[in-house]
This record gives structure tokens, C-alpha cells and sequence, in this order.
């Protein structure tokens, strides 16, 4: 700010420059960029200190002089100069609000961003660190400076990092692939340096807080860009994250998480990898991984480089724990992927070193006679440009081996739109899963047509939320779409839509908030040019994007109830706002540059667009509970046998008056009954116990401890099962399961 190359001067090397908070405080105000304004030698000091201790705390990881760091001296440890001849001479040079002054509207190229350009060994690399400020129809930030936020510094001393030790030292990360996992290391690396230096971890900028990440391998391209390496980033970070919590429940009882003292040591290089809390040990594996993959890995490359850094470092120590983890995000032992360019790899969670679950999907129509369904399924939360594990249309193809664990699934299928449900697997479990989907009388697999504004309407009724319906013409409010339902008058009591965007839109033309209207034709309004009455209308926040932008988790397929059920042939989606003219966040003048107009609905170029991916339409649906049981296979007289009971509703509606009843064999005296919802107990003068779940949403799950002792040796067969009042069970092959024991003296 205010011209090149200010840098403190200090004869005492205090360094204690002013810092006011300048730019926040006057709302981006440019009046603040002069010489010695902004800031500025604060700033200076703050990136420069910053720099120096990502480089203390990678030294003690392995960044070293032979592993290509970079250092103003190498003290012998490389050929001595700069680059050809030497290694040395190449300290990180950082750029200051660059673009303070002249990256400011109207091209904003110095604005709300961060990079590094990683040079040969030996040649000093850059980086440069902007000013964050909010820009219509863009980005949303708060008016700070990038060089005070070492979550930003430290993810792009990162990039530093891990393209000097990939392929090092001058080869760097190159791929799609590579790409994202140097986004995404450089996320790690940075929180995890505030962790271990008493800091705490934020969502940030990307779609999902890395402990609360539910994406795998097969989601690449999941995100509203499409295959982009900060998106699918996040993929690679819950995976690292899922790694780094199970060492450190591993490790925990030697070596607690919560000994602030012992991280600050390990973080200080005290202590070896292995005399510290499990964290410290997957960074550990994560840097010693870098050094022994090549330029352009895949997730599965670096898979692979993490399990061979285990057992050259740890000795294998974690080999089950790794597998574990990338199997429950995709990466087991079937995963393929066709390079590091590939953006549609073959998923797996199958771990070579577990008993996996066999699992068969099926999928049926409730409101079919359970008919058969040709369905896809989807791990995860996605289905637009997204990998399916299983198909149901293909006996080869219906089958999935799965890590025990949870999982979230979708279903999609042709007449039947998406369908959410979720499963518990154990370990070698083998079972069929039955997937109840309601008919989606809004599909055009089903004879439904749709008109309206704007271009491609029947897009929306195609269930899937790979195409969209959009409009280009403001307003935005009052754009509507009539979809004529498929047979005639249906009763509709729920309907689906999805704001999902294709890749390249303006994240802020998704929808927001919307209407619903009904009409049902007749012989004087044949085909309902008149007399639609409202049904619904969204919450303001339908789809609810916040700052900095709306992001895909606010804007895929969402499911709502409309205030009591309505017999129609026709059904009108109408738009009431898009993410643009409806989100606080966006709304109104957010800084003082008078330079800068801020406010969306008024300053965007997109103001005057609104695109949706998807509606569905649904009548009264089912319950399909399923219930699973887990035991010991073998026990003695008087010892405790503990069961766990996994009772879940598959089907699309809510269960009422849940049940589940365990029947504890002869022989067996009760222990105790507990439940994460709802209240057990024995039944009088009965070997039954009851569990009282209540209501169960679609796609809940309850889960039963049940324990009994044995009074005789034999074989005791331990059988549970779930039942509700209402709404109708389409299944009940799957509503009760049965464990065997055999009990010896």
C-alpha cells in the first residue's frame, strides 16, 4: 500500500509496528492506501514472522535443506548458490497487499485471494497476499488483510511445501487430481498448525468444515464449478481428517489429544513422531508421504505413498486405521482411477485388512405394488456429475463390498426423481438393502410435461439434478414453471426441489425462496390457464447461502411439506427470490470504497437470472423400517452378552408409534436396555424387552444396547424386531434380525 517495497526499519529489531486494524475499521476504504498507511509495516512484520515459523514448524517435520526447503543459507547441507549450480539462496519472498491500490474495482484483481508461485530449488519463491473485500455477485468478505490470517499465509506456504517435496525438487504437483490434494494439504497443513499451536480450526471459504466433510472419491466434481481443485480438495481433507482422529483415539490413553503441553513440544520438534499424540503422526505420514510419490499422483497414488510412509516410519503400525479411513471415503482396495486427470474414478470402500459388509441394493415403488425400480445409487450426499457404486438395473452391478461404518446415500432413478436414505453396516455383514421409492408424479418418465418461462422447463422434471431450468430476463420475481402432473389428479403432500447448479453458472442465480400453486383441471379449465390457488411458500432461506457465497451443500435437492395434502393435476414452481436478490448476506452497501458498490440485487451483472435443477412431486409416502442386530458369536454361563440394535427408516415418510421388541431366548436373565431415542424395559413376566422409539423421520436411525447373561450353556438365539403404527410398512422382510450365540460353560 502506498507504493513498492516498505518494510520496516527498527535499530532496536523490535519490530513493533502499529497495527489498527485499519481496514476493517474504515469499511475498505481506500483513503487508506498511502505510504505507511494501512497498516502496512504491521503487516510486513506479521507475514514475515509467519513465513519464518511455517518454516520452523515443516523443518521439524522433514522440510529440510535435502528435501529442497527454502532457505536464504543451506549451511553445506546442499551444493552451495542459487539455482543451477546451488539449492540455496531462495527465501520466501511475500508481497504485501499487493494490488492494494491498483486491484480494486473494476477488475478486482487484487482482491479477496491469495497465491504462491513455487520456483525451482534454489530460486526464491513468491507469494502474495491481498486485501479481502466484498464484491457484487462475487464474493461476500469482511474488509481484512489476507497477511494477519495464517489460515491464508499458511495455506500458500503450503503450496510451497508440497511442490518442493512432490517429485522434488523442481518437478512440483501437476493433474487435476494432484491439484486438489495441494489444495487441500495446504488447508491441513495450515489448521493443523494452529492446532498444535493452541489455534482452532474454521469452516473458511470452502463448502464444509473439515470435521464435519461427508465427501468421497466418488464425488469428484460435486461442487457448482464442477471438477475443480479447491472443491474436490475437501474430498482429500475429510479423508486426512477421518486418518487423523482415528490415531489419535488410538493413541490417546499413552498420549491424550488434550495435552496442550505435549503438542506445543511435538510441534516444537521435542519430541519424535512417535512419543506424541496420533495427529502429530498423520502429519508426519502426510510429510514423509510427499517425498515418495511422483509429480502427478492420483488420491489413490498418494494413498499409497501415506501406507508405504506408515511402514518405513511407524513400522505399519496404522496400516488398519489408514485402510480403514480411505475405504470409508471411497479409496478401499477396488478404487481405480484412470490418472491424476481423472474425474469420474471407480469408488470403493472395501478395506483389505477388515471383514467388509456384502450388500446387495435393490430398489422397489411402494406406490407401485412394489414394482421394481431401475436405480442408481450414490454414496454421499450428490448425484449431478457424481460416480453411483451401485446399479439395480444390473445384477453384476448391484453389489458393494463396505468397511463397517455409516453411510449416506442417494437414489436416483427415473420416475422416481432422488431419494435420501442412510445405512449401518457392520462388519462381515451380508444383506440385501431395499430401496422404498416413491413415485415422483412431477417426472416426465411418468407422463408429466412442463411449460413456463425462461428456457429448458422440462428439465426440472427429469429427475436428476444434472440439467437445469433457467431464466435471463429480470425480474426473477414471478418466474414460474407449470408442470402438468403425469395420470391425471394426484394427491401431492410433499414436493422436492434442488437449486443445484451446472458448471460455470453464477452461483448467485440459484434459487432461494419459491412458491407453490395447485390447480386440478376440468372440463370448463381443461388445461389450467386460470384458477391455481397457493399452497406453500418457502421459508426465506429455502436454499440459504451465506457469506462468502453460496456454496452446493445450500443449494441441492431439498425436501418440503406443504401444509396439509391437495389433490391436483397441475403443480407451479414460482419464484419469489434468486440467491441474489433474496440473501441478506448479499444485500445492500457492505464497504466505503466509493469506488465499489457492493449491494446484489442492484450492482450484479446476474441479478437478473435464476436457474433451478430439479422438482419432484409426491403423495403420502411409506415408512420402510429396517432393523439390524449385532452379537457376540460365542460367550459363557454368567458372562454378559452385549447386542446392538440398529433400527432405520428407509422409506420416504415419517414413522409413527415405533417399536422395537428384542426376545431374549430361555435361559437369559435380562442386564439392561438402552436406546439413543425413545425408553426401554423388560416386559412383565415375559423374556421380551420393549423399546418405545416413537417417531422416526425418513432416513433416522435409533440404536439399542441390549445386555444378557446366559444361566445355562446351549445355543441361544437372540431375535429382534421394529414394527410402527403408521404410516404402512411396503417391507417386511427387513424388520426383523436374529443373532446366534453359543454359549459354553
Amino acid at each position: 500500500a502506498g507504493g513498492a517495497h516498505q518494510q520496516p526499519t527498527h535499530a532496536d529489531r523490535a519490530y513493533i509496528d502499529p497495527w489498527t486494524n485499519a481496514w476493517f475499521t474504515s469499511s475498505c476504504n481506500p483513503a487508506n492506501l498511502v505510504p505507511g498507511g494501512n497498516d502496512i509495516l504491521a503487516s510486513v512484520t506479521n507475514l514475515f514472522v509467519g513465513h519464518n515459523r511455517m518454516h520452523d514448524f515443516a523443518y521439524r517435520l522433514g522440510f529440510t535443506e535435502t528435501n529442497f526447503n527454502a532457505q536464504e543459507y543451506n549451511f553445506g547441507n546442499t551444493a552451495p548458490g542459487p539455482y543451477p549450480a546451488g539449492r540455496e539462496g531462495d527465501p520466501e519472498e511475500g508481497d504485501v497487499q499487493a494490488g492494494a491500490i491498483s486491484g480494486g474495482a473494476p477488475s478486482y484483481l487484487g482482491r479477496d485471494n491469495a497465491n504462491q508461485i513455487t520456483l525451482n530449488d534454489g530460486i526464491p519463491p513468491i507469494t502474495n497476499q491481498y486485501l479481502f473485500q466484498p464484491i457484487a455477485g462475487a464474493f461476500y468478505a469482511p474488509c481484512v488483510d489476507g497477511d494477519f490470517d495464517t489460515s491464508v499465509f499458511a495455506h500458500e506456504y503450503t503450496h510451497l511445501i508440497s511442490n518442493r517435496m512432490v517429485a522434488g525438487p523442481d518437478a512440483g504437483l501437476s493433474g487435476y487430481q494432484a491439484g486438489s490434494m495441494g489444495e487441500s494439504w495446504s488447508d491441513l497443513d495450515a489448521i493443523e498448525y494452529l492446532n498444535e499451536n493452541g489455534g482452532n480450526p474454521t469452516v473458511g471459504i470452502r463448502d464444509y468444515a473439515i470435521d464435519k466433510d461427508p465427501l468421497n472419491y466418488s464425488d469428484l466434481g460435486f461442487d457448482t464449478p464442477g471438477p475443480e481443485v479447491h472443491a474436490d480438495g475437501e474430498i482429500w481433507n475429510g479423508t486426512n481428517f477421518d486418518i487423523r482422529q482415528a490415531l489419535i483415539n488410538k493413541y490417546n490413553s499413552t498420549y491424550p489429544y488434550s495435552d496442550s503441553v505435549r503438542q506445543k513440544a511435538c510441534a516444537d520438534g521435542k519430541y519424535a513422531a512417535d512419543a506424541c499424540p496420533g495427529n502429530r503422526r498423520w502429519i508426519q505420514i502426510m510429510y514423509d508421504g510427499w517425498l515418495l510419490m511422483q509429480s502427478s499422483p492420483s488420491m489413490l497414488d498418494a494413498r499409497d505413498a501415506y501406507l508405504a510412509a506408515d511402514m518405513m516410519r511407524f513400522g505399519g503400525a496404522n496400516q488398519t486405521e489408514l485402510w480403514h479411513a480411505f475405504a470409508q471415503r471411497g479409496m478401499g482396495s477396488g478404487a481405480s482411477s484412470n490418472g491424476s486427470g481423472d474425474d469420474q474414478p471407480t469408488p470403493s470402500f472395501a478395506s483389505p485388512n477388515e471383514a467388509n459388509a456384502t450388500i446387495t441394493f435393490n430398489a422397489t415403488a411402494p406406490d407401485e405394488g412394489n414394482a421394481a425400480v431401475k436405480a442408481k445409487i450414490y454414496v454421499g450426499q450428490y448425484e449431478a456429475r457424481v460416480t453411483p457404486v451401485a446399479d439395480t438395473s444390473k445384477s453384476n452391478t448391484s453389489t458393494a463390498k463396505f468397511v463397517l461404518g455409516t453411510y449416506y446415500f442417494v437414489a436416483q432413478a427415473p420416475g422416481y426423481g432422488l431419494f435420501r436414505f442412510t445405512q449401518t453396516f457392520t462388519a462381515g455383514q451380508k444383506a440385501t438393502v431395499n430401496v422404498a421409492m416413491p413415485t415422483n408424479w412431477a417426472s416426465s418418465s411418468k407422463g408429466a410435461t412442463a411449460s413456463g418461462g425462461g428456457s429448458n422447463p422440462g428439465n426440472l422434471i427429469d429427475d436428476t439434478e444434472s440439467t437445469q431450468w433457467g431464466s435471463t430476463t429480470a425480474p426473477v420475481a414471478g418466474k414460474q414453471v407449470t408442470v402438468q402432473l403425469g395420470g391425471g389428479a394426484h394427491t401431492i403432500n410433499r414436493v422436492q426441489v434442488s437449486a443445484m447448479l451446472q458448471a460455470g453458472q453464477n452461483r448467485f442465480s440459484a434459487l432461494r425462496k419459491f412458491e407453490i400453486w395447485t390447480c386440478t383441471a376440468s372440463v370448463a379449465n381443461g388445461n389450467c390457464t386460470t384458477g391455481f390457488t397457493k399452497v406453500f411458500t418457502s421459508a426465506a432461506d429455502a436454499f440459504p447461502g451465506v457469506a462468502p457465497r453460496p456454496v452446493a451443500p445450500n443449494l441441492i435437492m431439498r425436501s418440503f411439506n406443504l401444509p396439509a395434502p391437495v389433490s391436483a393435476t397441475h403443480v407451479r414452481l414460482v419464484v419469489d427470490t434468486s440467491q441474489c436478490t433474496g440473501g441478506p448476506a448479499y444485500a445492500g452497501e457492505q464497504d466505503s470504497d466509493p469506488t465499489n458498490s457492493t449491494d446484489c440485487a442492484t450492482q450484479s451483472s446476474h441479478a437478473g437470472e435464476v436457474r433451478a435443477a430439479e422438482f419432484e412431486a409426491f403423495g403420502p409416502g411409506t415408512a420402510d423400517l429396517s432393523i439390524v442386530k449385532t452379537g457376540p458369536p460365542t460367550g459363557h454361563v454368567g458372562q454378559a452378552l452385549t447386542y446392538t440394535i440398529t433400527a432405520t427408516n428407509n422409506g420416504p415418510a415419517t414413522a409413527s408409534g415405533v417399536l422395537v421388541t428384542d426376545t431374549l431366548p430361555k435361559n437369559t436373565g435380562f442386564g439392561s436396555a438402552t436406546s439413543t431415542q425413545g425408553t426401554c424395559a423388560p416386559r412383565p413376566h415375559s423374556q421380551a424387552v420393549d423399546c418405545t422409539v416413537g417417531t422416526m423421520a425418513s432416513g433416522a436411525t435409533v440404536t439399542i444396547t441390549i445386555v444378557a447373561k446366559p444361566t445355562q450353556k446351549g445355543t441361544y438365539v437372540n431375535t429382534a424386531t421394529v414394527s410402527a403404527t403408521s404410516p404402512p410398512d411396503p417391507n417386511t422382510a427387513n424388520n426383523t434380525s436374529s443373532v446366534t450365540t453359543n454359549v459354553t460353560p
